[in-house]
């Protein structure tokens, strides 16, 4: 009797075991959501917000022929509302500044593919029927067609360089104006030139944006800061399909306790940088990349404790856009962690 419990009572606890470790593994494992993010489509005189038709078709076809999962960023932006884990690769795609280009050439593609697109609008720009962007009429037939919209400011400011008072406006300006041309309010909200802080962040819950969208590289997971969600962004220098596919197959690379807590940083051009990794890297060794002094190369990485790392920066960054990138592969992955500071 004994040894009839004791068996059974021990398959009981092994199974319950089993599930409380299936609940928690995806939280730490999850490969996540790479969301690309689009400017301009065969402009070539742009190259730095560009993409030839040549890289987007090869980013289309690579997608179709290798039947990568696509969902929209509503979709993903409900996943995380829930709580959920992002346990299946995805890709979710964007596109800001509504340029005529996109509309030519790129939405007819996304639309015949059934491949779902969020276009972000800084408002102002639309209003004034600026040459070489879309119409309000061009967006409305757009959201008819299947098109996702998002808020994207009214006058494309640098967000963490202007007060409060001008940011208020200026978001408020731009609801106006989605409820006289379009009827609504989008829920999505990007960062123009992915620029933030947590005075921004704090203004956007005052108008009850739930989640944000910047541009530094990265694979969305559970664990991000919902207000700073990453988006790869493409163009005719980072846009050739070796990159697009690395960054398709990447996994997230969860970091948790990240220093500096604000992404804005006044008069601290060489900040102490460091964050803690939430997954067992099983001793593979982790890559860190970044522009101090202007200059793209690799930084040294110091563990302070375990699972804790530094980047100790060779120089100090110069006024403006700041970027990290930090990967490493574990198990025949890739994982990738981005970051950007504003520095002024």
């Amino acid at each position: 009797m004994n040894n009839f419990f004791f068996t059974n009572f021990s398959k009981i606890y092994f199974l319950f075991l089993i599930i409380c470790f299936s609940y928690i593994l995806p939280a730490f494992s999850e490969p996540g959501v790479s969301v690309f993010m689009y400017h301009r489509f065969g402009e070539d005189k742009y190259p730095s917000t560009n993409v030839s038709e040549e890289q987007f078709s090869s980013h289309i076809e690579y997608i179709l022929s290798n039947k990568i999962k696509v969902i929209e960023l509503k979709e993903l932006i409900t996943i995380l509302e829930n709580n959920e884990s992002l346990n299946k690769k995805a890709v979710a795609f964007s596109v800001d500044d509504a340029y005529s280009s996109f509309y030519k050439i790129a939405w007819p593609v996304f639309r015949d593919n059934n491949i779902p697109v969020t276009l972000f609008i800084s408002t102002d720009i639309i209003d004034k029927r600026t040459k070489g962007y879309m119409s309000w009429e061009d967006i409305k037939k757009f959201i008819d067609e299947g098109g996702s919209v998002g808020q994207h400011t009214s006058t494309h400011l640098h967000m963490p360089l202007n007060n409060v008072s001008d940011i208020k406006k200026d978001i408020l300006d731009s609801h106006k104006s989605w409820i006289k041309n379009i009827g609504f309010i989008p829920k999505l909200f990007a960062y123009p030139y992915g620029e933030a802080s947590n005075e921004v962040i704090r203004i956007l819950k005052e108008f009850n944006i739930s989640h944000a969208f910047a541009q530094h590289s990265g694979v969305v997971s559970s664990l991000d800061n919902q207000y700073y969600l990453p988006r790869f962004s493409l163009n005719e220098r980072f846009g050739e399909i070796d990159r697009f596919e690395f960054a398709v197959n990447a996994y997230s690379l969860d970091v948790e306790n990240f220093i500096p807590t604000d992404m804005f940083l006044i008069d601290d051009r060489k900040p102490t940088i460091e964050f803690s990794i939430i997954k067992n890297l099983k001793g593979s060794s982790i890559d860190c990349f970044s522009n101090p002094g202007g200059k793209w190369n690799k930084q040294e990485i110091i563990n302070i404790k375990k699972d804790r790392i530094q980047i100790k920066l060779n120089e100090a960054y110069l006024v403006g856009r700041a970027r990290i990138n930090c990967t490493t592969k574990v198990d025949d992955n890739w994982y990738w962690f981005g970051y950007q500071l504003l520095i002024k």
